[in-house]
């Protein structure tokens, strides 16, 4: 019996070094709580001294989803954390846990359109608060809500919908219903005898938009000789022409109050013309090219084999994005010296092309369409000149001694989605087309097809532009391509009287889907083309270009003013300038594509 004591008394004494490691120190209970969430873990019991250990303590469970556990703290407030490394257990404590609430950020996506607002912090499963949703505006479109699909087909619920994880909202904007700009009026911006003639539109890398127009002083006929009244049959007079400018540095809304006369030709000792101005703006730097044509003799006059009666050509260009232009500098002889069986020639008015696949040195290659009267004073027809200089030196796309189009008229460059450059020319009642493929870029070696016939409506045969662009689908917000080409829809005849045939009417564009690498016949397809009529009465040449609002900048010729018609003179008109939606020209089949990207 003695020994059976003696025993428990020594596996007692090895028990209580055991827990306690010293017999002579007290244990304490540290004690958890979660100040009202979660569930706290079950208490310790622990030696006077001891430290505790991250293993020791585990964290709270059952914690809401929207709260974040920040570890164990001395004070209810969260202000001292239990530091593993020195606090020891001297007493019975309690350990209180820290809480901070789960954030998600929302981000704002306005296509581009606008800077993007900033990214908010919103706590899990809360709705963002009014007051961090941002309400953006722009001056072309309308914001119509946040949505949470690029697509926008759902909305997001201001009232109702929670954050749940990082999220990115999108914009939906509708495009404005905008005021016409009337830019250059006849009979009145520049005093009572002079006219206006051939728009051409061009857009900077910053968006700023250069409208070039004809001054044409007394009556509204060409560069060359006429009547003093502008009589056709005539040329005792030298017809005085200039270019005129105006710059929009917000799309368009309002423009210069005053047009800036960059050709600026004298009065005495001779009067002469500079006209039919073509017009790019580099896409990456703030040069700006304007091509014209210059002499003292119209097109139709050219005496065969007599390069005194050819027109001359000159370059007229800006570096610092249109602000100012140099005099203009006569290119007559390098492009005349492309082909020496060119007689005459001039440069179509309106859009020079730039790619935007090609690009050699510091310039993206850029494109211009001719018509020509070959030295015999034969139609020629037309000729696409390429220049990887921004201007500075030009090269005949093709063969130079082969017309792509031989029955053209003025004509216009664009570039299909492909690459393959795109040759639309003027001709009665539609369009010519043609193609060239390129077998090597970089060299320019490739070859044209053989030109073919869009016929359309009753159009007597007018300048255009042809421009294709990037859009969705309305319905399937699928990307696709679209060509517009823009003409006068119809024609009427000419009552009064005129050296004309008949009155161009109704400008408006045609526009279709070009297909992935669409051959020239089924281009050519008029079946394929639907329109949309841009004003009703008598208007004529006119050009566009995709402008940084995503919406078309529309310039035209048009005349909606009672006027009297002479024998000697039509084609009276104002410059006018309108802003389209993808949407309005398409009657709501497409849209653009920057709502979706």
């Amino acid at each position: 019996m003695k020994r059976f004591f003696s025993l428990v008394f020594i596996l007692a004494g090895v028990f209580i070094i055991a827990g306690c490691r010293n017999p002579s120190l007290r244990a304490y209970t540290v004690t958890f709580n979660t100040q009202g969430i979660g569930t706290a873990p079950a208490m310790l019991t622990v030696a006077e001294g001891s430290k505790l250990t991250a293993a020791q303590i585990p964290s709270p469970t059952a914690i809401p989803t929207n709260k974040s556990f920040d570890g164990w703290f001395k004070d209810p407030a969260g202000a001292q954390p239990w530091n593993y490394n020195s606090d020891t257990v001297t007493a019975d404590i309690t350990l209180y846990a820290k809480w901070s609430d789960v954030h998600f950020t929302v981000r704002f996506d306005t296509r581009g359109l606008t800077t993007p607002p900033a990214p908010v912090t919103v706590i899990k499963n809360h709705t963002i608060p009014a007051t961090d949703i941002p309400n953006p505006t722009h001056r072309t479109w309308n914001f119509s809500g946040w949505y949470k699909d690029k697509n926008c087909n759902t909305q997001w619920n201001t009232a109702s919908d929670t954050v749940t994880a990082d999220i990115t909202l999108y914009a939906k904007w509708t495009p404005k219903s905008l005021l016409k700009k009337e830019l250059w009026e006849s009979k009145k911006t520049e005093g009572l005898t002079n006219y206006f003639r051939i728009p051409a539109l061009a857009q900077t890398k910053d968006g700023t938009l250069i409208a070039v127009t004809d001054l044409r002083y007394n009556h509204t006929a060409d560069i060359g000789r006429f009547g003093p009244n502008g009589e056709w049959n005539q040329h005792s007079d030298i017809h005085r022409v200039d270019v005129m400018v105006k710059r929009s540095t917000d799309n368009g809304l309002t423009w210069d109050s005053s047009s800036t006369k960059i050709t600026n030709t004298p009065d005495n000792p001779v009067k002469y013309g500079y006209g039919d101005a073509a017009i790019v703006a580099d896409r990456d730097s703030d040069n700006v090219l304007i091509i014209c044509a210059h002499g003292d003799t119209r097109y139709g006059d050219y005496t065969a084999g007599n390069a005194s009666t050819r027109l001359k050509v000159v370059r007229i260009r800006s570096s610092n994005g249109g602000r100012t232009f140099t005099s203009p500098e006569d290119i007559t002889t390098s492009i005349y010296g492309l082909n020496g069986n060119w007689g005459t020639l001039f440069f179509g008015s309106g859009k020079i092309m730039q790619s935007r696949k090609i690009k050699k040195g510091s310039y993206y290659r850029i494109y211009s369409a001719i018509l020509i009267t070959d030295t015999a004073k034969h139609l020629f027809g037309n000729a696409v000149l390429y220049s990887d200089d921004f201007g500075e030196t030009w090269q005949v796309l093709g063969d130079a001694t082969v017309s792509p189009i031989p029955n053209g008229d003025e004509a216009k460059v664009e570039e299909l989605p492909d690459g393959r450059v795109l040759l639309s020319s003027r001709t009665e009642n539609g369009r010519l087309f043609n193609i060239f493929t390129y077998i090597n870029e970089g060299t320019a070696n490739g070859h044209w097809e053989n030109a073919q016939s869009m016929p359309l409506e009753n159009e007597r045969g007018t300048n255009g532009e042809i421009c294709i662009i990037k859009v969705r689908k309305a319905d399937t917000k699928a990307p696709v391509y679209l060509a517009l080409q823009s003409i006068p829809l119809s024609s009427k005849r000419h009552l009064k009287g005129g050296p004309e045939p008949n009155i161009r009417m109704d400008v408006g564009i045609y526009w279709r889907v070009i297909e992935e690498n669409i051959s020239l016949s089924a281009l050519a397809d008029s079946t394929k083309w639907k329109k949309y009529q841009v004003f009703t009465g008598e208007s004529g040449y006119s050009t566009m270009v995709m402008q940084q609002d995503h919406r078309i900048g529309f310039l035209y010729e048009k005349y909606d003013h009672d006027v009297t018609y002479s024998t000697d003179m039509n084609d009276v008109y104002d410059i006018r300038y309108e802003s389209l939606p993808i949407s309005t020209i398409t009657n709501g089949e497409f849209e653009a594509a920057f709502l979706t990207e």
